[in-house]
């Protein structure tokens, strides 16, 4: 693909965590010699400066102040459809300007008001599902945009919609190289990485409990095991005390920058399943128990994790008292029978394998940075491959 040539004016927009802000990282990263115009929310305000001054991409950032209409009172809502309406309004001043040749929206409801603003000014658009469960901001999009790109080959909720593709979900070139190397577990001499992060915003759940859990397992396993985690910054204390006290050698942190190089040394991986998760774990073929967040939007986080399970290629383990026994004994089985992390390892790598034919065996970054510049160049002729 050359970018190089006839550089275009893309218009991203996306909420501010990391679960819709990765992917469109990535996504720039394969075009990335165009110009970018990244309307967000103050928490996706840094992701967005940080990357692209360290990558010297051409870009401009707009914050809009946006709140779920969801909340159940009514102040709230009405406060929450002013503050939608006005970022119409904004969205529509930055479009008069930077002309943009195409949009896509990466959900979260900062997507929402610039992708109805380019509808009115027919902007070709695109809309990315992150999860197998249709979000109520895209479903709504997903009438007016001209793509709905698809990370499951089986996402709810898209029955009446005829324009969906199956693109996957893109993740960082990194994760993908982890992938293409043999997933072997340690030597008697080496330790064994765990690896336990809460996605970007971390989990309270996991400091506590999960931490209580590692701490309490035997002695003899507690001596070949290290620790990576990622704990929220009130916790980091804590948990720190908590592994020096039971004699666990642990690295913790309350924000990894180089996420992919803890995967890549990792022989087990703890984490939820957001759409971001599920995709790193994809890419990279690392065995996996995901703990779903039980609050996600429509339990989608579940229903992520369920389709991986279903596949045999993660475990999981429901967030809940009754089941902290049962998260002990699985960590336990897996550390004294490694043997099944081998197994889920190439089960992983199948299912990627098969899910990548679906997309001319290119990774999800490649098939979702081609769908936007087809639609550039033709928007009538994009929708080859209906789910």
């Amino acid at each position: 693909m050359n970018n190089k040539i006839h550089k275009k004016t893309i218009l991203i927009a996306t909420g501010g965590t990391g679960g819709h802000i990765f992917p469109s990282l990535s996504m720039i990263t394969q075009i990335q010699n165009h110009l970018f115009i990244i309307i967000t929310d103050e928490r996706g305000e840094d992701y967005f400066n940080n990357f692209f001054v360290k990558n010297q991409i051409n870009s401009r950032i707009f914050t809009h102040k946006l709140s779920s209409p969801s909340n159940k009172f009514i102040i709230n809502k009405l406060k929450s459809f002013f503050q939608i309406l006005i970022s119409i309004f904004k969205s529509i001043l930055l479009i008069i300007r930077y002309k943009p040749d195409a949009a896509i929206g990466f959900g979260g409801y900062p997507s929402f008001a610039p992708i109805v603003a380019a509808k009115i000014f027919n902007v070709p658009s695109i809309i990315h599902e992150q999860n197998t469960i249709l979000g109520r901001a895209n479903k709504l999009l997903s009438k007016i945009s001209n793509i709905l790109a698809l990370s499951f080959v089986d996402t709810n909720n898209i029955q009446e919609i005829s324009r969906a593709i199956y693109t996957g979900n893109p993740v960082r070139k990194e994760f993908y190289e982890i992938g293409k190397s043999k997933y072997l577990l340690p030597t008697k001499k080496n330790f064994f990485y765990i690896f336990i992060y809460g996605g970007s915003l971390g989990s309270t759940f996991f400091s506590k409990y999960l931490t209580s859990i590692i701490c309490s397992l035997p002695l003899r396993i507690k001596k070949k095991i290290k620790i990576i985690q990622q704990v929220r910054k009130e916790d980091l204390r804590l948990v720190t005390k908590n592994y020096k006290l039971n004699g666990i050698d642990a690295e913790i942190c309350s924000f990894f920058e180089d996420v992919s190089e803890k995967f890549k040394i990792s022989h087990l991986i703890i984490t939820r399943s957001g759409g971001s998760s599920v995709a790193e774990i994809l890419a990279s073929h690392r065995p996996v128990i995901f703990i779903p967040l039980p609050t996600s939007l429509d339990n989608h986080q579940y229903q992520n994790a369920k389709f991986l399970e279903s596949n045999k290629g993660c475990w999981l383990i429901e967030q809940a008292n009754k089941n902290i026994d049962q998260l002990e004994k699985l960590i336990i089985y897996l550390l004294e029978n490694p043997e099944n992390l081998v197994v889920a390892s190439n089960k992983i790598k199948e299912l990627a394998n098969m899910l990548e034919r679906l997309r001319d065996d290119k990774t999800p970054t490649e098939f979702l940075s081609e769908c936007i510049l087809k639609l550039i160049n033709d928007n009538k002729k994009i929708v080859h491959r209906i789910c």
